[in-house]
């Protein structure tokens, strides 16, 4: 806002070498200006004072004909053709999406208090001279994993006491401007991080202080984060995520219950073991995501989806469990021609259990039995090939979300990677 206030009204500005270097930040800023004085129904401020932003998609086409008109000459002002680009951060959310705060209910204070104090029995078996390094073996939370959980803590209430706004990143990207005010826009943003972070690391500190009184005298597991820990959370608090995926077998249940694999695994007792988690839970969101995914097919050739060549790919595994053997491996007419309407058949009920029957995208691409028969005719005429620039491509790509476990950087996929090397496509899908 002070950078914002710095500048000139563009409207007056007459130098255009000076219109052409006003960041995209200042000129959306000066856009909602204008345009909360053409909308109809005039802002009436809420008990918290909140400013109104475009809403419908009639008042955000409305908003971008504003800095349309702003500009002297649209063709020639790059720093206009950002501010359209990014016209969409105006009435973004700024706050914590649902999959942040799905990891911000898991943790608990009073779980938290119980894990981080040391029992008085503990504090009696280490004075006895006991092993301490046999704590992991017998459900001690690590001290790594109360660290996260602390800072997770201090988070929470940095929300409520920030209208759930999370600290700031303080990093701008790149942007079409005049030396001079980009550094002061950058100053300002690094200013305001550093703000929200000391405010996050004093929450940090009263959170500590609090488990130590809690505690009455005994030693607790948990330290304070070190400051470079604590700034690359505050950078990252949008981008925590809880990845929880399912064993191989357990996906095989509710994809194909009927195969003969399960039956025999089911003896083991391998689905009903306590110490597994709600599989049951995690396909319930799952599903969800699917049919999420099914919007957004493959524009070029919808047929092309990488969901579709992957539900045909799981009918050729029910297929080899019920016949140990692939489809395709008789080459003759008949023979290909039946095993592509067994692998259609077993498509179908794929999808099916998958909760997928009742989607658009399916109905028309999939369950269409001219466009789902064609799909089987090619995945049996594969015959298991391995073609090695696909295998390239894939191994890849899986050294890369190694590297990510290892390093503990970025977010790993979440959870079946398909890539189509027919269209040079990917997508990843929760199954």
């Amino acid at each position: 806002r002070h950078v914002h206030d710095g500048i000139s009204n563009l409207d007056g500005m007459g130098d255009s070498k000076e219109h052409s270097h006003v960041p995209y930040v200042v000129i959306l800023l000066q856009a909602l200006e204008k345009w909360r004085g053409t909308v109809s129904a005039p802002f009436h401020p809420d008990p918290k004072l909140r400013p109104r932003y475009p809403e419908t998609f009639a008042e955000k086409e409305e908003y971008r004909k504003v800095v349309r008109s702003m500009a002297i000459n649209l063709n020639n002002e790059v720093n206009f053709e950002e501010a359209l680009q990014n016209a969409h951060l105006v009435w973004a959310d700024g706050r914590l999406g649902e999959e942040t705060k799905v990891v911000l209910d898991r943790v608990r204070e009073e779980e938290f208090w119980t894990d981080a104090i040391k029992s008085e029995m503990e504090e009696d078996e280490n004075d006895g001279g006991s092993n301490s390094s046999s704590n992991n073996s017998s459900g001690v939370v690590p001290v790594h994993v109360l660290q996260f959980q602390l800072m997770v803590l201090a988070l929470k209430r940095f929300l409520k006491e920030n209208d759930e706004y999370p600290p700031l990143e303080g990093t701008i990207p790149d942007m079409t401007a005049d030396t001079k005010t980009f550094v002061a826009l950058q100053e300002a943003y690094q200013q305001q991080a550093e703000m929200d972070r000391a405010k996050f690391d004093a929450l940090v500190s009263t959170l500590l202080e609090e488990c130590h009184q809690k505690a009455n005298g005994c030693d607790v597991r948990v330290t304070k984060p070190t400051d470079d820990e604590i700034v690359t959370f505050c950078k990252n608090t949008r981008y925590i995520r809880i990845l929880e995926t399912r064993p191989l077998y357990a996906e095989y249940k509710e994809q194909d219950p009927s195969s003969p694999i399960i039956s025999t695994l089911a003896k083991s007792n391998i689905f009903t073991s306590p110490s597994n988690p709600n599989f049951d839970e995690i396909q319930s969101y799952g599903r969800d995501d699917l049919n999420a995914s099914t919007m957004d097919p493959y524009v070029d050739d919808p047929i092309q989806t990488p969901m579709l060549w992957w539900i045909a790919l799981r009918a050729c595994d029910a297929f080899y469990d019920r016949h140990e053997h692939y489809p395709g491996k008789h080459d003759q007419t008949l023979a290909l021609e039946a095993d592509a309407t067994e692998v259609y058949k077993l498509m179908v009920e794929v999808v099916g259990n998958l909760g997928l029957k009742e989607c658009d995208f399916i109905k028309v691409y999939l369950l269409d039995e001219a466009k789902g028969k064609n799909l089987a005719r090619e995945v049996v005429r594969y015959d298991e090939a391995e073609i090695h620039s696909i295998a390239a491509i894939l191994g890849g790509v899986a050294s890369q979300e190694a590297v990510k476990l290892i390093t503990g950087q970025y977010v790993p996929f979440d959870d079946t990677y398909v890539y189509n090397g027919i269209a040079s496509t990917a997508g990843v899908y929760r199954f």
